[in-house]
């Protein structure tokens, strides 16, 4: 309604206002004229000239409000597009026309008047702020930890909100390395500190932490924010703190787990509703601790068994014992945090026992492959002599871990060791070592997981000395029918002798299937077998009755050639190579081909059976290396 409008009806109601009560005025007046007059007839004109005056003033007060309780339903309302209302303004002497703005006119129903609707505010939300958004994978399937932190800023995010906060977070109490550990936040400040882990101290967050009782402060002095809150930077004019513990689910007995903490940047911004609000959160998280706890337990059990699943496997394929050993170790970089893992053996080359292999995170070289350990007085030592179990807190140990050489380490200061020995029938056949930098970074399943796996391979190391003790009683290798490998390196002493004495030519040849990994994965067990029969087939069809031959290693067979220079015992062995690639292997239904690498040298005067062998593996490695199906010689 325009301002002019609004003016001139306040006006008009003022002039009929003062209209009706100068009637009335004028009236009484005449009412106490003729009461107080002696002349009859001024008394009757006086009177009746009251009456017509107070019924004027009655018509007119009838003309205000009684037409609008009769007729409520004539209100209008008017829009400034569509039409020009004319309002009257009647007074004694005129009727004052008053041009209005264009407005629209619509006529309501007194039943709409009546029940009229309160006003609808619009809402600034649609359906898409209820979704959540889509995740690149399934919660149900994610790893514990990213679904527990996933639900757990969800969580924060709302206490946020419902609070009207400045920063929401939650911390993980770590009594054992006295520190708060910041799991979750949500927080508009910018100088949320970058510190993962904070010292216990004697802010408030580390008091709930050690007593387990919530703590309200609703008027935060500037000079004692610091002293109150560890988690920023600077100041941040903080003024009000709510936190409560977090306990593991119906275990309230024990010191807290995990600090809800909230600030506002309001005084007095928090109560005891607060309280009931985060105490219904901290349960909460309670129970997602729990369904963490399970998942976790049930996804490591599921890793564990296909580790342990995996491991078996490539035992029962019969490979070496550095690949045994190589295996186990793959398989717990995938399932426990580590820092360093190693693994000690005997070592028969040197009788004793030695580093057989090590892994480290980095250049941090502490121990080497082939390095001796001190039997007697160290940890690993320990543990083998005892075939037990050893977890060492490495930040409060003083003694010797591997040897009195090892080197002065991080990874052998700080964070936690764990020894696992290789048991089968009671005895130890050597142990893993692994470590890593956090202090108790190995839980209980991770430990039970280490020595399980530790289990599976120890019977390997009982069968492999099993086979040993039988291959030195045996003089033939019952898969090929050629000779074991102890017959053979004491024929190629007594050849090399035979040939001294005589002043005769000696090579000695070493034959291996190249291709027997491929072979192993598409035929298994018996296509592996099927290759190396076949080829000690062509080995004793090919050589004289006096030459030998004789299985040295799982894949590798070896000839000596007596009487018969390197050149000739080249020609010899190409001639074999051509015969053996030239030919098809029958599995089953199935068939394949195979290839040889052969490695050859000759025999100098007065040469041990030891230089002669490792003249010829050298020669067969560059063979190797060269792309294999060839001959070499040294």
């Amino acid at each position: 309604m325009p301002e002019n409008y609004r003016e001139l009806v306040h006006s008009s109601k003022i002039h009929q206002l003062l209209e009706e009560i100068v009637l009335i005025g004028a009236g009484v007046l005449l009412i106490f004229l003729g009461v107080f007059s002696d002349v009859l007839l001024t008394s009757i004109v006086s009177v009746c000239i009251a009456a017509f005056l107070f019924y004027t003033a009655y018509r007119s007060y009838r003309a205000k409000f009684g037409a609008a309780e009769e007729q409520p339903d004539e209100n209008i309302e008017r829009d400034e597009e569509t039409e020009t209302a004319i309002f009257e303004i009647k007074t004694e002497r005129e009727v004052m026309p008053v041009k209005l703005t264009e407005r629209p006119v619509i006529q309501m129903k007194r039943s709409e008047q009546v029940q009229r609707e309160p006003e609808r505010r619009p809402i600034n939300f649609s359906a898409t702020d209820f979704v959540e958004e889509k995740q690149t994978g399934s919660m149900s399937q994610a790893e514990p930890q990213s679904e527990f932190n996933n639900l757990l800023l969800k969580a924060l995010q709302i206490v946020k909100e419902v609070c009207f906060a400045h920063t929401v977070t939650f911390f993980w109490v770590k009594n054992e390395t006295r520190q708060l550990v910041v799991e979750g936040k949500v927080t508009d400040s910018e100088a949320f500190t970058q510190e993962r882990k904070l010292p216990i101290g004697v802010d408030i967050i580390s008091r709930i932490g050690i007593n387990g009782q919530p703590q309200l402060v609703n008027n935060i002095l500037p000079e004692t924010e610091r002293d109150v809150l560890c988690y920023y930077k600077n100041l941040q004019d903080i003024r009000s703190f709510i936190g409560v513990p977090v306990f593991y689910a119906g275990d309230a007995s024990s010191q807290p787990i995990g600090v809800l903490a909230v600030d506002s940047k309001a005084a007095d911004a928090y109560g005891e509703e607060t309280f009931a609000v985060l105490s219904h959160v901290s349960k909460l998280i309670s129970s997602l601790l729990i369904s963490y706890t399970e998942k976790y337990d049930l996804f490591a059990d599921v890793k564990l068994i296909e580790a342990d699943s995996k491991l078996k496997k490539r035992i029962s394929e019969h490979p070496s014992i550095s690949a045994v050993m190589n295996s186990l170790t793959e398989e717990l970089e995938n399932i426990v945090a580590w820092e360093s893992i190693s693994v000690v053996l005997y070592d028969e080359g040197q009788r004793a026992w030695a580093i057989a292999s090590t892994r480290v995170r980095g250049n941090d070289r502490f121990v080497s492959p082939k390095q001796l350990i001190d039997f007697e007085n160290s940890i690993i030592g320990n543990s083998i002599r005892s075939n037990s179990l050893q977890t060492v807190n490495l930040s409060q140990n003083s003694k010797m871990i591997f040897n009195e050489h090892e080197r002065s380490s991080d990874v052998l200061k700080h964070g936690m060791l764990v020894v696992a020995p290789f048991s089968s029938g009671g005895k130890c056949f050597g142990a893993v070592i692994v470590t890593d930098r956090e202090p108790n970074a190995f839980s209980k399943k991770d430990i039970e997981a280490i020595q399980f796996l530790s289990s599976t391979v120890g019977p390997e190391f009982e069968i492999n000395e099993l086979n040993t003790i039988l291959s030195e009683h045996i003089a033939i290798d019952e898969l090929t029918g050629t000779l074991s490998k102890k017959y053979f390196t004491s024929r190629l002493n007594e050849e090399l002798f035979r040939a001294t004495e005589r002043e005769e030519d000696l090579s000695l040849v070493f034959v291996t299937l190249y291709n027997i990994t491929d072979i192993q994965q598409r035929y298994d067990t018996d296509g592996r077998d099927a290759g190396l029969i076949h080829v000690a087939r062509h080995l004793r069809a090919s050589v004289r009755p006096y030459d030998v031959v004789a299985r040295y290693d799982a894949s590798t067979f070896a000839v000596v050639l007596a009487d018969t220079i390197a050149n000739d015992a080249f020609l010899w062995a190409e001639k074999l190579r051509t015969a053996i690639a030239g030919s098809i292997v029958t599995v089953g239904r199935k068939s394949f081909s195979i290839s040889v690498t052969i490695g050859v040298s000759g025999a100098a005067s007065k040469m041990s059976g030891d230089e002669l062998v490792k003249n010829v593996s050298h020669v067969l490695d560059l063979a190797k290396k060269a792309g294999g199906n060839i001959v070499r010689v040294f």
